[in-house]
């Protein structure tokens, strides 16, 4: 089976799948920009990434956060406080660890969190609605397959798994 190439930014030869997953890195970057936009939020795309997180993942030190936002640990503690300030956020000593904390996410900072993602979506809702039915259903399946890709890469185990519905080559 012969693998399609594409030049990339240097002029070389890539892969389909090295161009595609540039092509998703620049896209979601642009869209995590266009999210972080939504006007009269008072809090940066990170801010609302922490929330984020830590609902869906659970608890975490300030310094796994930091080091997962890239940003650096002084400029996460003083999100955190601000987070907290807000109610939005929470800390408790760390039972692994007692002069550890960490932080969690407040049933307050869960609903803002939901209204940020609200704003957000009402934002892009119109965009969805001018396009096809056939459209908007094939970018269902592309977010389907992009939250199976997602687990698939942050799976602690780092096995190679054929994700659901994938076609084999």
């Amino acid at each position: 089976m012969s693998v399609q190439r594409f030049p990339d930014a240097s002029g070389s030869d890539a892969s389909s799948s090295d161009a595609l997953a540039r092509d998703l890195t620049r896209v979601s970057g642009r869209f995590a920009r266009i999210a972080g936009r939504v006007a009269g939020r008072g809090y940066s795309l990170i801010a609302w990434r922490v929330l984020l997180r830590l609902e869906q993942s659970g608890p975490a030190r300030i310094s796994t956060l930091a080091h997962e936002q890239r940003v650096a640990q002084p400029s996460m503690t003083g999100l955190v406080q601000r987070l907290e300030a807000e109610g939005w956020i929470a800390r408790a000593p760390d039972p692994a660890d007692g002069r550890a904390t960490l932080v969690s996410v407040t049933a307050a900072g869960s609903a803002a969190l939901i209204d940020y993602l609200g704003v957000a979506a009402a934002r892009l809702r119109p965009h969805l609605e001018a396009l096809s039915d056939f459209d908007r259903a094939t970018l269902a399946r592309a977010a389907e397959l992009l939250h199976q890709l997602g687990d698939r890469i942050d799976d602690a185990s780092g096995e190679h798994r054929e994700l659901p519905g994938a076609a084999s080559p």
